[in-house]
């Protein structure tokens, strides 16, 4: 695995330069003569030497050589012009004019518009959690301390030593929540997109795999359900952000929920909202939220199967048959091949942790088929994620399907498990996400286990046996 850490790329300079340890010097050396160009402005790191930088993406070809952190060197931009505020200053903090109670960290909130929000959307051109947000910042001032919390905390590249800004932003988020909790001097909405933040960024907090945001996930739920209920929540642009954002950490962190956390299973506003909603695009679930929303559900009930052993072999065959007709509303070949992944994720779920759907007892050739059904979901899985270039904003959003398909890749599968290897290494590289390590650790032990012969453990066995509450994504 690379030791060193990334940028985000600057326009018009991608490379597919490989970032994979087991990439000799000579695959560098000939990706390099192709690359090199001369530098505009170059990593800090290659600035501090006083040596040219191509300005590749990840990483530059000198940064990958020396195994070094390759950071930006941000440069004032266009958009200094439109947001004023923002503009280079000697202070620490500005005021936005219309709520000069709301204090703003010029350098942070500066990261987080050009990097960090980047991590929450597929389309880069139009991405709501970048300057459309800070309209929603100028009148809570908890979710201007959410947003500079994160921030802070990929600048520091979740490295707990140097995780104090973060953690001091993040108390503040918090106090401020309560306050426009009690005194309603915030939206509803508002509210819940700072309580969505809170929750994601639990785990980036977290010395190791075992906070996933609990607290704020139960709470979520509850709160989703006031905002759908509002009359105008289907025309708002801000509760479509909010449900869409919900809906897909909900789906992320269903295998950590224990079992006595789950919700209850019946008809509600937010099972009516998403049926509804798949044709409105969203920066995360594109036109899929349906889609998410039933895995979320799926992954709930496939914990209660690994940890209680019992199967409601009816449920089962409905979710199979639901996922088996599933057509997507893709147009875009990226959107199209993750949703199929997530569609095929969603059937290796059910035959890898519950068995085959229906069907209580088997025989020894109906395990075999079943075992050559989910080898074969997993390969389509790896080729379909494969599909999508390394420098894809959709890359953040593989890791879930990723990790069920190379759980399933055998000892003579060295080349899949390689390319897995490889594309979680490039989604760390874009979103620095340790999570996304512990995920590559999780099958690294997991495929020793299997080549050592020791009994078959599925990859959320292990994850529970480790004690872990891994947040994937």
């Amino acid at each position: 695995m690379a030791l060193y850490r990334v940028r985000f790329a600057p326009q018009g300079h991608v490379s597919n330069a490989v970032t994979s340890p087991a990439v000799g010097r000579h695959a560098l050396e000939d990706n390099s003569t192709i690359t090199r160009q001369r530098s505009r402005s170059g990593c800090r790191e290659c600035r501090q030497r006083k040596v040219k930088c191509d300005e590749t993406f990840p990483v530059c070809v000198r940064c990958q050589r020396r195994g070094s952190l390759c950071q930006p060197n941000l440069q004032t931009s266009d958009w200094h012009m439109e947001v004023p505020w923002l503009a280079d200053s000697p202070l620490t903090t500005v005021c936005l004019n219309s709520h000069p109670e709301i204090k703003i960290n010029a350098r942070l909130m500066r990261y987080w518009l050009e990097a960090t929000s980047q991590m929450l959307s597929v389309d880069p051109s139009n991405n709501p959690f970048s300057f459309p947000i800070l309209k929603y910042a100028t009148v809570s001032h908890s979710l201007v301390h959410v947003l500079q919390s994160a921030s802070a905390a990929q600048e520091a590249y979740f490295h707990q030593p140097k995780m104090s800004v973060s953690l001091d932003e993040r108390g503040k988020a918090l106090s401020a929540l309560r306050e426009e909790l009690e005194t309603q001097s915030s939206s509803l909405s508002h509210s819940f997109l700072t309580l969505l933040m809170l929750g994601m960024s639990s785990s980036w907090m977290a010395m190791g795999p075992t906070d996933y945001g609990r607290e704020h996930l139960l709470i979520a739920r509850t709160v989703a359900e006031m905002v759908i209920q509002k009359n105008d929540s289907k025309k708002d642009e801000l509760d479509h952000l909010t449900l869409g954002t919900y809906v897909y950490w909900d789906m992320a962190c269903s295998f950590c929920l224990d079992p006595v956390d789950h919700p209850v299973d019946r008809e509600s506003s937010l099972d009516i909202y998403v049926k509804q909603a798949r044709h409105r695009f969203h920066a995360i679930t594109t036109h899929s939220i349906d889609l998410y929303y039933l895995l979320g559900h799926l992954g709930r009930y496939c914990r209660v199967v690994v940890d209680q052993g019992s199967r409601d072999l009816l449920y089962e065959g409905n979710i199979e048959k639901r996922l088996v007709e599933y057509e997507s509303m893709e147009s875009d070949p990226a959107a199209k091949s993750l949703t199929e992944a997530f569609r095929k994720h969603g059937l290796l779920l059910l035959h890898r942790l519950c068995g085959k759907p229906g069907v209580s007892q088997h025989t020894i050739s109906a395990q075999l088929e079943n075992e050559n059904y989910a080898h074969h979901l997993a390969v389509d899985i790896i080729e379909l994620i494969l599909q999508t270039k390394s420098d894809s904003p959709y890359l953040h959003i593989q890791t879930i399907p990723l990790l069920s398909a190379g759980a399933e890749m055998t000892l003579s599968d060295t080349l899949k498990r390689d390319q897995v290897r490889h594309r979680l290494n490039e989604v760390y590289s874009t979103n620095r996400l340790v999570s996304t390590l512990w995920v590559i650790d999780l099958l690294e032990e997991l495929w020793g286990a299997h080549d050592t012969g020791m009994t078959r453990i599925t990859w959320l066995e292990l994850m529970l046996v480790k004690n872990w509450r891994l947040r994937i994504g």
